[in-house]
């Protein structure tokens, strides 16, 4: 599967929900004007790390929550789907039955190829130049200094 998210597709869109859902109505998404949102969502993470260009094969995978009250006592139907940006627009390509259960929360996680992951941290590192006056690890720095600076850096990261 692969519509094209545009008014002109509502139709297939909701055909495509409608198979998945059946009869249910709670969790699950039966509107397709909320995939719209949802890549209005993808987009806004994929701005401020990757150029317009490198959002190709971009895929975000969305879900809504699950029910609020812990007395839903047994897994709801939901609706899981998977989005995935062209070269100009977004594209539905999977559309599948979930089950959420109370407390879960509504999933819109966007997933990088091996070759955007690099160029997201390349992309970041040529910002951090334009934006900021850099100061890059001394040449002269003792291997010491060196691992010294590089654990303060990942500790100030959030990162080990």
């Amino acid at each position: 599967m692969r519509i094209k998210l545009s008014e002109t597709n509502t139709t297939k869109i909701q055909t495509a929900l409608d198979l998945v859902n059946k009869r249910a109505k709670s969790f699950t998404v039966t509107n397709p004007e909320v995939l719209g949102d949802y890549a209005a969502r993808a987009e806004e993470k994929l701005k401020g790390i990757l150029p317009k260009a490198g959002w190709k094969g971009a895929r975000v995978e969305c879900r809504p929550a699950g029910p609020s009250a812990s007395s839903y006592g047994y897994p709801a139907k939901s609706t899981d789907l998977v989005l995935e940006r062209g070269a100009r627009d977004w594209f539905l390509v999977q559309v599948t039955e979930a089950h959420v259960r109370s407390g879960d929360r509504s999933i819109c996680d966007v997933h990088l190829s091996p070759c955007q992951t690099i160029a997201a941290e390349l992309y970041a590192a040529k910002k951090l130049r334009a934006d900021f006056r850099v100061q890059d690890m001394p040449l002269d720095a003792s291997a010491h200094e060196r691992a010294k600076i590089e654990i303060d850096a990942r500790k100030i990261a959030g990162v080990s």
